[in-house]
């Protein structure tokens, strides 16, 4: 599956897993190996704590890896705003169910923060308004509700 990425998020990537490999994975390895001079390894809180740091560094290089072994960036957008919502495009929608109006700019999973208004290509938000143009309505499903949304404005 093709993982779709902005230039800033390539290098936040790669910088991420550049700090994993040379200044992360050497120190929880350094723990480990510090807990084993302890002595009993039954019963080693610190041993136990360091493996878990490590396996936990050792999932995240192999996510970051298995994104950066298949990506598409996503085009930054200038100028004229898109005719339709795509990847990479800000738009504003409305809930039509309260009427509050979000921001809302649409990136890889990789990169989503919902927080800061950043979604996933895959969230059913994304999937729902993908596509579509300025006025359109749509609606998606969470859980079992759904949702309705009106695009106000493609920003970009």
């Amino acid at each position: 599956m093709t993982n779709y990425i902005t230039n800033e998020g390539l290098i936040e990537l790669r910088k991420e897993l550049t700090q994993i490999k040379d200044v992360v994975m050497p120190e929880a390895i350094s723990s480990i190996n510090n807990a084993l001079a302890e002595g009993d390894i039954k019963e080693n809180s610190a041993l136990d704590s360091a493996k878990l740091e490590r396996d936990k560094l050792l999932a995240r290089e192999l996510e970051i890896s298995i994104i950066l072994n298949d990506f598409k960036i996503i085009e930054e957008h200038t100028g004229k705003p898109s005719k339709t919502v795509q990847i990479g495009g800000e738009i504003k929608v409305q809930y039509l169910f309260d009427n509050s109006i979000f921001n809302l700019k649409i990136v890889g999973s990789s990169e989503s923060d919902a927080v800061d208004g950043k979604i996933s290509n895959e969230s059913p938000l994304a999937v729902a308004i993908l596509g579509k143009k300025e006025g359109d309505k749509s609606e998606f499903k969470i859980k079992d509700r759904v949702i309705e949304i009106k695009i106000i404005e493609i920003i970009l």
